[in-house]
């Protein structure tokens, strides 16, 4: 939190740094108030047993006292210029929300087949230097701003989203912005608002990814319902020919020596994730009759 208490901030600006404690099992609580005791900003600190990211964001939304809700996690270091740049933002933009550029620190070099696309699956934002107003949902939480205006007209974070436990179910800031652009809510891309995002090693083996899209593929499957159009056990039979393509691919492509190699595994893990959502919704469905 050091890089926080060194910002520049405006002196007419007043803002508070509100940090939530997910039910932690570090040293999380001990690090917050030994930070409290030698810093002049005005500190809050809770603790939200209930394992979520969006149940921690939203106990910190309902603690907020500011007009804007500025959003980042534990692992993200911040610009120096990040709040004030924030604030001349919301200034000058007609914006409910504004994301920011966000930059990775590796621990270690990325493998060559990590880039495009698959670097949005480690939350890291680049459009460019100029200022985009978005027409997707496609900023992330580790550096977004939000009036709290919109959490007032729009409700909460759905706390069925975000990763918890052992489960890297993600979405529910992308469902939340999505829901403000079909209201008429602008969002802007804003690349002065600048983060820089901790990669530990561990997040770029392939394995992460795998098991990334897998739980996301997961998820989708046990948001869907009931399936009533032509399934195996509730598969989507659609989802069951994707699945044997995207092995036949595999099958016939190197694994992991390029971008496209490694998105054809994605695709089949994804697909595989979705079967075994499926299947435990027709497990639940079969035992509760």
């Amino acid at each position: 939190m050091e890089h926080i208490d060194q910002m520049s901030v405006p002196e007419d600006m007043k803002w508070e740094l509100i940090v939530i404690d997910n039910n932690s099992k570090d040293d999380t609580r001990d690090v917050a108030e030994t930070f409290c005791t030698r810093t002049t900003i005005s500190f809050k600190y809770f603790h939200e047993s209930r394992q979520g990211l969006s149940f921690a964001r939203n106990t910190g939304i309902q603690s907020a006292s500011g007009e804007i809700i500025v959003f980042t996690d534990d692992d993200v270091i911040v610009d120096r210029d990040w709040i004030r740049n924030i604030s001349k933002a919301f200034e000058k933009y007609d914006a409910a929300c504004i994301g920011g550029k966000i930059l990775p620190e590796w621990e270690k070099p990325p493998p060559v087949w990590l880039k495009g696309k698959l670097l949005e699956y480690l939350a890291l934002c680049d459009y460019g230097e100029e200022t985009v107003r978005m027409t997707e949902p496609r900023v992330w939480g580790a550096n977004l701003a939000v009036r709290a205006s919109m959490f007032q007209k729009y409700g909460l974070f759905n706390t069925t989203l975000g990763h918890t436990g052992g489960k890297l179910y993600g979405g529910e800031e992308q469902q939340y912005l999505e829901r403000l652009l079909e209201s008429g809510e602008n969002i802007f891309y804003c690349p002065d608002i600048l983060v820089h995002h901790c990669i530990p090693a561990y997040r770029i083996d392939k394995a992460y990814f795998r098991k990334w899209i897998s739980d996301k593929g997961e998820l989708s499957a046990l948001q869907m319902g009931e399936y009533n159009k032509r399934n195996i056990f509730g598969v989507p039979l659609i989802v069951v020919r994707k699945t044997f393509q995207s092995m036949v691919l595999c099958m016939l492509e190197p694994f992991s020596r390029s971008t496209e190699d490694m998105q054809n595994q994605l695709n089949l893990y994804f697909n595989l994730g979705i079967i075994k959502g499926r299947l435990k919704h027709y497990k639940t469905k079969t035992e509760s009759n």
